[in-house]
């Protein structure tokens, strides 16, 4: 599980290898698409066939955004919300506003 830590400045998210090597994993897959979907565009190839792909990355980006948002929640939230800090909540607001 995650957690959060601040240096006064720096905010951070501690993750373990495990995760780490999960969430890059997920982001190399994520990355291939992006770059089959340049090489589709740049053979030519039929556009439904790119709109295919372009949504299969989309639901990539989403469903790894989704997995971070609820690390997050389950993690740093709770845990500044347990040091009676409440002002995460404004956050985690703003970060459902840019999601919608």
């Amino acid at each position: 599980m995650e957690h959060c830590c601040c240096d006064g400045k720096e905010r951070k998210t501690v993750r373990s290898e495990a995760d780490k090597k999960a969430i890059v994993t997920r982001l190399n897959r994520i990355s291939g698409q992006i770059g089959g979907i340049k090489r589709m565009v740049e053979e030519d190839r039929y556009c439904d066939d790119i709109l295919i792909q372009l949504a299969a990355a989309d639901a990539s980006v989403k469903s790894l955004s989704a997995l971070i948002l609820k690390n997050h929640l389950h993690g740093c939230v709770v845990e500044h919300i347990k040091e009676g800090d409440e002002s995460v909540l404004d956050e985690i607001v703003e970060l459902f506003r840019k999601f919608s």
